[in-house]
């Protein structure tokens, strides 16, 4: 879907691509963080694991494709996947332990069919409990290609879904510092982020009916933006508001403002990486 800007000055970059090794480690150092005292503790802690292992993965001279649905299919995202499984089931416990065992023992072609349908959102057609390992498999190999693939040409539209590898955003983050204000959508299969002006909705682009709700204040760090007009929402996470968030940790943490959201009639119109739909 292509949304139609509001008119803004164009002075800044359409498309952001963070180096991943600091991504990475921002990301697993906010979960733990985020962790400290959270009723969802365990499972922070774990998404820390998987985040440092796609970390410790990351390789040179990755090719310069980002199409998720052919890095699935080609296989060429499986090295690394076995070396976050080393990584992992050096730290993991029982029950991760079995469940990485499992994926360790699966045959490329499965894991390669399970990629694929990861890549097509096919969420129901996975193992939930290898889903988020093959997730963050495939996305740390999109994520690389990402980095070397050149941008898409600059157009005049802006995008409900990533137009580096297609698929929708985690949250907006708005920025501080040099992008003072700015929103950026942050994609979840890829880790780009991309430019979207603020006050309209992410996926309809309607502009007069956003709520936005959140459990503290009008002005809290993270709130979701329900739009009336289509019933969708997605939370806008700032860093004016707190300087330390990390998108991906922060919209994990605050799963309850997505039950308020859902107890309103919105549905979401992205996802989080480490809580596939399905």
């Amino acid at each position: 879907m292509s949304i139609h800007p509001i008119p803004e000055a164009r002075h800044f970059d359409p498309i952001l691509r963070e180096d991943l090794a600091g991504l990475y480690a921002a990301r697993a150092a906010r979960l733990r963080a985020l962790a400290e005292d959270h009723d969802l503790s365990a499972y922070l802690m774990f998404c820390a694991d998987i985040t440092e292992a796609q970390k410790a993965a990351l390789s040179d001279g990755a090719p310069a494709l980002a199409d998720p649905k052919e890095i699935a299919a080609s296989g060429a995202w499986l090295p690394g996947l076995d070396r976050m499984i080393a990584r992992l089931q050096s730290l993991a416990q029982a029950e991760v332990a079995h469940a990485l065992q499992r994926l360790a023992d699966l045959p490329a072609d499965a894991r390669i069919e399970a990629g694929v349908a990861l890549a097509e959102e096919r969420f129901g057609d996975v193992d939930p409990a290898l889903a988020p390992f093959l997730w963050a498999g495939l996305s740390l190999a999109v994520a690389q290609g990402a980095r070397a693939a050149d941008l898409p040409p600059k157009g005049d539209e802006e995008t409900t879904y990533c137009p580096i590898c297609g698929c929708h955003p985690v949250a907006s983050h708005i920025h501080t510092s040099e992008r003072q204000g700015l929103r950026y959508l942050h994609c979840a299969m890829c880790e780009c982020e991309w430019h979207m002006v603020r006050a309209k909705c992410s996926c309809c682009g309607d502009a007069g009916q956003l709520d936005y709700l959140s459990f503290d204040t009008p002005e809290a760090a993270i709130r979701a933006e329900a739009c009336n007009a289509c019933g969708g929402y997605l939370k806008v996470i700032s860093a004016e508001r707190d300087p330390d968030i990390e998108t991906v940790a922060d919209d994990l943490a605050t799963l309850i403002l997505d039950d308020a959201a859902a107890s309103e009639g919105f549905g979401r119109t992205g996802f989080n990486p480490f809580a596939l739909p399905g």
